[in-house]
């Protein structure tokens, strides 16, 4: 990374390319966005299902056994966590350590330099899995098995969420190391659509009752909080799954890359214009510097398909939808990005 930071300091073309690169970054955090309301209902412990002892496994040892093959733990991986934050960046602060905002949305990035590629792993909202209970004042009162989306929901809706979030997640992942977090607040998904001059889309479900433009089979250029009603809303659209609402942001994501990628084709300046506008509804433990760095450095890895494990979506005792992971799609998916098969 220092001969990077020093071979782009003065070579204003290299900086303008960096910067692109990097808003094709700020455009993935950008979509990560879902939404959801927050609910503080608790459900029981799922079942746990697949090889326990592999789990044990991946969780103490740098190889591991799966179906006869040794595989070992890549090295030189850096691995970023995407989330999309159910709260607005001008919402007031509170002193409770317990309204953070729900993680809506997780993806975790996997930059790997030896395959010169980009692992994506995509996490349901509504996975179940250990997560870090804060008391009201902020004390650790214990786990509990919940909704990934809700250890966000704990701590100070900023750094301390994040991480609380990140736990998770590498919990769910065998203890996988996570490096960084970029997550980004609501509110941002109509700005980036609105700087994009708006992203056009064929609806697949029924929008009208929330806006009369959006009916069924309507083609509409989103404007507004358009965009913000086609990623976010899940209980009142078609069937009201979060699986269905995934589906929408992912076209959401295709589009708003063409236009992205038109814009700065016009205009590489644009890049620069796309950061600052995005830059307040970020969270993020990486500097500026870092992530031009990782991004540039990867400027050129291929881009895998969106991996997701797995699993059986149900209805709880309350009423409230719960993803329990397949476990073994789960270390399939986890063999296939973290590790490699041992000589």
């Amino acid at each position: 990374m220092t001969k990077q930071d020093t071979g782009f300091a003065g070579n204003k073309h290299l900086k303008l390319r960096i910067l692109i690169v990097a808003a094709v970054l700020v455009l993935l955090v950008a979509l990560a966005y879902l939404g959801g309301e927050w609910m503080e209902k608790r459900a029981e412990k799922p079942e746990t299902r697949g090889d326990v002892n592999l789990r044990e496994q991946m969780e103490n040892a740098v190889t591991v056994e799966f179906d006869g093959i040794t595989y070992r733990q890549r090295k030189g991986l850096v691995t970023i966590l995407l989330m999309g934050v159910d709260k607005r960046s001008t919402a007031p602060a509170k002193n409770s350590k317990r309204n953070g905002g729900q993680a809506d949305f997780l993806r975790l990035l996997v930059l790997d330099a030896k395959q010169q590629r980009i692992h994506q792993l995509a996490i349901d909202r509504d996975t179940m899995t250990p997560i870090t209970i804060l008391g009201v004042l902020g004390n650790r009162t214990g786990t509990r098995t919940e909704r990934i989306s809700l250890a966000h929901g704990f701590g100070d809706g900023k750094e301390e969420s994040c991480e609380l979030t990140v736990e998770a997640v590498s919990n769910l992942l065998y203890n996988t190391p996570i490096d960084f977090y970029v997550a980004m607040d609501m509110d941002g998904i109509s700005e980036l659509n609105d700087w994009l001059g708006g992203v056009t889309v064929t609806l697949e479900d029924d929008f009208s009752a929330i806006d009369p433009a959006m009916e069924k089979g309507a083609t509409v250029t989103l404007q507004g909080k358009q965009a913000e009603v086609f990623v976010r809303e899940r209980m009142s659209v078609g069937v009201g799954t979060n699986e269905a609402r995934m589906i929408r942001q992912q076209v959401f994501l295709e589009k708003a890359r063409q236009l992205l990628k038109q814009k700065l084709a016009a205009d590489e300046k644009s890049a620069e214009n796309l950061y600052d506008v995005l830059i307040f509804y970020l969270t993020t433990n990486m500097s500026r510097g870092r992530m031009l760095n990782e991004v540039y450095a990867s400027r050129e890895y291929a881009v895998g398909e969106v991996i997701q494990p797995e699993g059986e979506h149900s209805i709880d005792s309350e009423g409230f939808m719960q993803f329990v992971v397949d476990e073994r799609s789960l270390q399939e998916a986890v063999i296939r990005i973290f590790y490699e098969k041992a000589d």
